[in-house]
Parts: C-alpha cells; sequence; structure tokens
C-alpha cells in the first residue's frame, strides 16, 4: 500500500509540473541564476523560471527549481532548447523514470522520430532524432538529458532539451557540448 502510496504522489507531482512546462507564463531571469549555463559566441540566450516556492500534495510540502533555457545563433541556423525541473525536500515525491523519447515528446512542441543511440557525452544520455515543427521541413537533431538523484523508484529531476540545426546536425551536437561542458 505504501508503494502506491507514492506512486499517486508522483503522478500528480508529474501533471503538475508538465502543465507548469508548457505555460506561457514564466519569469524571465539572468541564465547565471540558473542551474542552466551556456555561454557560447554568437548565440543568443534567454531563459526563464518557472520555479515555485512551496508545493503540496496530499501531506507532503516540496519546492520545485524549474528553467527553461533557450539559445540561437542566426550565422549557423543553430538552436539549443532545455528544460530542468529538480524537487527540493520532500523524499516522497519524484518523477517516474521514462525514456528519453517520452520526456521529450511531452514537454517541447515538434514532430519527433527517426530515433538512434548516440554516445552519452558530459554525464548526458544522447539521441539523435529528426524533429519537424509544424508545416516546416525536417531537421537533424540532437536530444540529451541528465537525471538527478535516484529517490525511491524514481529520480528527483531532470534536464533534458535537444539542439537542432539547419546547416548540419554537427552544428547541434557541438551546441550540446557546448552547453554541457564537453566543448571541442
Amino acid at each position: 500500500m505504501r508503494w502506491l502510496n507514492g506512486a499517486m504522489l508522483a503522478a500528480a507531482l508529474t501533471a503538475c509540473l508538465t502543465a507548469t512546462a508548457h505555460a506561457e507564463e514564466g519569469e524571465k531571469v539572468d541564465c547565471k541564476e540558473t542551474s542552466l549555463q551556456f555561454d557560447a559566441p554568437g548565440f543568443t540566450v534567454k531563459c526563464k523560471d518557472y520555479s515555485r516556492a512551496s508545493l503540496s500534495v496530499g501531506e507532503v510540502n516540496a519546492a520545485t527549481k524549474t528553467y527553461s533555457l533557450f539559445a540561437i545563433s542566426e550565422a549557423d541556423l543553430t538552436f539549443l532548447n532545455v528544460f530542468s525541473n529538480h524537487v527540493l525536500g520532500g523524499t516522497r515525491l519524484y518523477y517516474d523514470r521514462r525514456s528519453l523519447e517520452s520526456e521529450i515528446e511531452d514537454h517541447f512542441d515538434g514532430k519527433f522520430s527517426g530515433w538512434a543511440s548516440e554516445e552519452d557525452v558530459g554525464g548526458y544520455e544522447v539521441k539523435r532524432v529528426t524533429v519537424a515543427f509544424k508545416n516546416d521541413d525536417p531537421m537533424e537533431c540532437i536530444a540529451f538529458r541528465k537525471m538527478g538523484a535516484r529517490r525511491q523508484q524514481g529520480v528527483s529531476g531532470m534536464t533534458v532539451g535537444f539542439a537542432c540545426s539547419g546547416s548540419d546536425r554537427q552544428h547541434a551536437v557541438a551546441a550540446m557540448k557546448q552547453f554541457v561542458g564537453e566543448a571541442d
């Protein structure tokens, strides 16, 4: 019965925080104030804070640190889109472990297909993917994710994102490597 309570708490937390990720609001912040760092020449970078100081699920209280980062280089037609969400406190609250594909498809708009494994970079799980946005031609992209600490049957949080380039996938890989601190 105890595991069922944890699973229900996890489901409620996931539903609540997924809605936050898709919300249009969010406070614009200096990226240096977040856990997401990206400083690459030629990129314009914007960050938003969706954190919640108080989150109550049943009898459990916690907080979340939730940030997004969007970086674009018009010079080589490359962009990076990242979402980070971590539960603070409330050790009975956690995110279920799911596939990278599920996380990307739930947190970002677009049609994702052609998933293929890549070598991990800087502690991030990495996969190649083709992404189509609305009526645009598909782009060759790279998706990545780093899981937080284990909590019961899940994790305390994650950072997940993807990078695409109109030039070629190597530009997207270079942007992702810059983000995770593994630039060549």
